[in-house]
């Protein structure tokens, strides 16, 4: 037991999240997911033993807990904002196909219960 919060890195994008997180000293990420071909090759050059998922609706507890991820404490998340940004078409979170990937963070925080979810977005959310 390593003391830290195991975190879960939905939208992850190049590792914003994890890289802040795992500085503080308190949190360690045990598994990515991020569908960009290119963030994901520096995800796997930074976080060479942490598995990266690429499809985030295909993400469930149970294949988590199938390749040994279990008890996951933090979610994080930046889901896409092309459908609620000001500079966007303001499609919103129900109509719009990217921003409504959204209900994918609340999916996976009700299968897995952790302790503290973080997400962040744009303003005009």
């Amino acid at each position: 037991m390593t003391g830290k919060l195991k975190v879960l890195d939905l939208f992850s994008g190049i590792g914003g999240f994890s890289l802040g997180l795992e500085r503080t000293g308190g949190f360690e990420t045990v598994a990515f997911c991020e569908i960009e071909p290119f963030a994901r090759r520096v995800l796997a050059k930074h976080w060479p033993e942490v598995p990266c998922y690429d499809d985030v609706r295909s993400l469930t507890a149970d294949r988590l807990a199938a390749d040994g991820i279990t008890g996951i404490e933090v979610i994080t998340g930046g889901f896409p904002c092309q459908d609620v940004s000001c500079a966007g078409r303001q499609a919103g979170l129900k109509e719009g196909t990217r921003s409504g990937l959204w209900s994918e963070i609340l999916r996976l925080s009700c299968e897995l219960r952790p302790r503290f979810v973080i997400v962040e977005n744009v303003a005009n959310l």
